[in-house]
């Protein structure tokens, strides 16, 4: 046993093992990473919101961090016709627009628009500048025309765009009432889309033949800051997809007065 020992001990020993370092994940690193992809993503959604061009909000990062924060409790569904259909079925089947078996479809998808509330803009299919120019003309051509319907002002929606609104001496409709008789407005800086207040009836139309969809904040009470007051945009409040050609163009124009016929009384 000795003789064993003795033979052990007279061995060469081993080196040690090296000490490695391994890398350990703590809290902290994960944070840290989680802190740079929020970042990157919320600056990718800035620059997004940025590129609508001015309308509504600030046109700033104030009002982006306004947007994404303050209304986002606020957003609403967007393309079911449920809400219509229910009104309808109620006994407001009043429309201004072709059958639906006549009504054009929109050819092509939905153009991609916006993930935020304020501005709703398209993200393409956009209306080639000159076309724009002409819709422009013919928007204002007809306010010229009716002046015993609609006067031409600034949007107090839009802001950044003349709007129709109910010509003085009219009576506003609960739907008027709640845009502070606004009817319609094109967005002139860049997308060429627009927003009209159409009929119930109008407005189921014109989802199922692809031609728009409800404002995110449509049917929603969003206070105004801290005044107290409410913006309350009625669900009849949509937006129609920017007209890429002539007889789109003309196609959206007929919208429009059809939303003016719905404002007025018909």
């Amino acid at each position: 046993m000795n003789s064993l020992h003795k033979t052990l001990s007279s061995l060469p020993s081993l080196p040690s093992p090296p000490n490695l370092h391994l890398p350990i994940t703590t809290p902290k690193l994960l944070l840290s990473a989680l802190s740079a992809t929020l970042i990157v993503l919320a600056y990718r959604d800035y620059r997004t919101y940025i590129s609508y061009g001015p309308g509504g909000a600030p046109h700033n990062v104030l009002g982006w961090f306004g947007v994404r924060v303050f209304l986002l409790p606020f957003k609403k569904e967007m393309f079911s016709t449920e809400v219509y259909t229910c009104r309808i079925q109620a006994g407001d089947g009043r429309s201004f627009l072709p059958d639906a078996k006549d009504l054009s479809t929109r050819e092509g998808q939905r153009p991609l628009v916006g993930p935020h509330m304020v501005p709703q803009r398209q993200l393409d299919g956009f209306t080639p500048g000159g076309l724009r120019e002409k819709f422009m003309e013919e928007f204002q051509s007809f306010a010229t025309q009716s002046p015993h319907l609609v006067k031409l002002a600034p949007s107090k929606l839009e802001l950044h765009a003349d709007a129709y609104f109910l010509a003085d001496g009219l009576e506003a409709s609960i739907p008027a009432q709640k845009t502070d008789r606004e009817i319609a407005h094109i967005h002139r800086l860049k997308d060429g889309s627009v927003h009209v207040v159409l009929a119930p009836a109008d407005c189921k139309k014109i989802f199922d033949a692809g031609w728009g969809q409800r404002h995110s904040l449509s049917g929603a009470k969003v206070p105004r800051g801290f005044s107290g007051k409410t913006l309350e945009l009625p669900s009849e409040y949509v937006l129609i997809y920017a007209p890429r050609n002539e007889n789109e163009v003309a196609f959206v124009m007929e919208v429009i007065k059809a939303s003016v016929k719905y404002m007025t009384g018909g």
